[in-house]
């Protein structure tokens, strides 16, 4: 299990690394969701689980960052296909790959 601090300090890093200081962290318990992305609060919302896997932090973190990519490099909007949103679409799964992190759209916890 990670420390506070090593998480604190890991998020830290990691949003400076991807342009993405200026967002917040919050903390949520929930048997459904591991992570949110919250663009129009500038937030991202964390399920307390991923926290006993390194691995798993670590992809839920930045599959959330990668919301916010794509969604800055779309004008700060989600593009439609079909009159659906595309948030796991062809531009996120492009954000994935340069992150180094699957592009999948649910994350087995």
């Amino acid at each position: 299990m990670l420390t506070k601090q090593e998480v604190d300090q890991y998020i830290r890093l990691t949003l400076k690394q991807w342009g993405q200081a200026h967002l917040r962290i919050e903390w949520f318990e929930s048997e459904r969701t591991l992570g949110l992305a919250c663009v129009y609060q500038n937030k991202i919302k964390l399920n307390v689980l991923i926290l006993k896997r390194f691995s798993l932090f670590d992809e839920v973190l930045k599959h959330e960052i990668a919301h916010f990519l794509t969604f800055e490099s779309n004008g700060k909007k989600f593009l439609r296909k079909n009159n659906r949103w595309q948030l796991h679409g062809a531009d996120f799964k492009a954000q994935c790959r340069r992150m180094k992190i699957p592009a999948r759209t649910r994350i087995p916890a």
